[in-house]
């Protein structure tokens, strides 16, 4: 069930009306689980089995963590579980991967090895609520929570439905404590929360879905293209990606509002960063903060030698490009955004070049996202710098207005949640003025809305 669907424009009114028909915190909740039940079974009722079994599992394991009676006893749970949830998720979306490079390597050494690959439908959202649930079960290890003794609440937690599927990826400190009592509507935060979903619609089937063709084209026939035509490309695919997921974040924390839930902000204006380490602090930050808090500190952080905080460094960027995806390519992109990270971290340069060399490197970075395999990564990057051949007309220049008015607009509104809080001042005063251009942006939406595409990070 898309966000931008017809399906979802009736699934989310009738949730809204249980939801807030109901007297108590415990039915609430309830409607919460049985709309999210509904939400996941939507795309495939299969598997709705081997999620509800893993929160079950997740539950009673932090249960048994908060009630160990020794740090040994609790770190061995703990180990346990993580073990378990890293397993279902290894089985389900890297089994192929492992397998397939696993022979590769053994046939290197003259070994001759049949190793079996599976052939299995990768969960929707599994990465998500995986990593969701092992920072809970960890943070109850490290006493910073409770263990939650209300299994509907902890489901709840889990299969919130504008979440569920593709984040944000939510703390037990931030967002359990939010299904601890009846919530009580809120007018001006729903209003606001309907804004922020328009936003995300418009920076999904305006921009990311025009896109989409343009950097499907590209990407498919970029040996035979001249360079300015894989950079229109590249520049295409960069922003369809930003405007996609950044576009589904804004519509699933605009979503939350409309049941008075605050879920966090997953981009903060990436675009704007000086910095590539500034720059991921931006983008998709619950990942980034995942990963800092339970990989790269545990690991030392940056308090150990220069080596090994190297090695904390690519760790981090090589698990984050991983964790999207069995695919070699993907760890080449963490790996691309890890090297500059180091090597640009104490060079200083004014403040415009720093700009323009994290974006930079960034956008290149994505010729490793988007390809399927390091070499056509490499092909593609190589081409991206051959200055031959003429422009081909059959490749639209639209990705660079949509990106040039995209920029503008975030720039204009980069002290505010979002481009459509207006201020309490001159002709913004006026609700009609307001709504006009609320109308309007819905309407550009329904008529020059690109084809409909799949999220990009559903395959995630």
């Amino acid at each position: 069930m898309l966000f931008n669907s017809l399906a979802f424009l009736f699934f989310v009114p009738v949730v809204f009306a249980l939801y807030w028909s109901v007297k108590n915190c415990r039915w609430q909740n309830r409607v919460v689980v049985l709309a999210g039940l509904f939400f996941y079974g939507w795309w495939d009722w299969r598997f709705l089995g081997l999620m509800v079994a893993t929160c079950l599992v997740n539950y009673y394991a932090a249960l048994s963590v908060g009630r160990a009676h020794s740090k040994v006893v609790a770190r061995r749970r703990l180990v346990a579980v993580v073990v378990f949830n890293l397993t279902l998720l290894a089985v389900f979306k890297y089994f192929n991967f492992f397998a397939d490079n696993l022979s590769a390597l053994m046939s290197l050494v003259g070994l001759r090895a049949d190793v079996p690959t599976l052939h299995i439908i990768l969960p929707i959202g599994i990465s998500f609520y995986t990593f969701q649930l092992i920072a809970y079960v960890a943070d109850i290890y490290r006493g910073h929570i409770k263990p939650c003794r209300d299994a509907e609440k902890f489901l709840g937690f889990i299969c919130f439905f504008p979440q569920l599927v593709a984040g944000p990826i939510e703390r037990g400190d931030t967002l359990l404590p939010q299904f601890d009592k009846r919530r009580v509507f809120d007018r001006t935060k729903a209003v606001d929360g309907m804004r922020l979903f328009l936003w995300g619609l418009a920076k999904k089937m305006l921009v990311a879905d025009n896109c989409a063709p343009v950097a499907d084209y590209v990407f498919a026939d970029y040996q035979n293209l001249a360079c300015i035509d894989l950079w229109i490309g590249l520049f295409a695919f960069t922003i369809q990606v930003y405007c996609d997921f950044s576009g589904y974040s804004d519509m699933a924390v605009g979503c939350a509002r409309l049941f008075g839930i605050n879920l966090t902000m997953n981009f903060k204006h990436p675009f704007f960063a000086t910095t590539i380490r500034e720059f991921w602090r931006r983008w998709h930050t619950t990942l980034m903060g995942w990963l800092r808090d339970y990989v790269y500190f545990p690991l030392g952080g940056s308090r150990c030698s220069a080596a090994r905080h190297y090695f904390n460094v690519f760790a981090l960027y090589g698990l984050s490009g991983l964790w999207h995806g069995p695919s070699w390519s993907f760890i080449a992109w963490g790996m691309w955004n890890g090297l500059f990270n180091v090597t640009t971290k104490n060079l200083s340069m004014p403040k415009f070049l720093s700009w323009f060399v994290t974006i930079a490197v960034f956008t290149l970075s994505q010729v490793f996202f988007r390809n399927p395999t390091v070499a056509d990564g490499f092909c593609y990057f190589v081409r991206l710098f051959t200055f031959d051949g003429i422009c081909h007309n059959s490749v639209s220049r639209m990705p660079l207005l949509l990106g040039f008015v995209l920029f503008f607009v975030e720039w204009l509104s980069r002290k505010h949640s979002h481009p459509f809080y207006f201020p309490q001042s001159g002709i913004w005063r006026w609700r009609m003025a307001r709504y006009v251009v609320y109308a309007i942006v819905f309407a550009g939406c329904v008529l020059f809305g690109g084809e409909q595409v799949q999220f990009i990070y559903f395959q995630f």
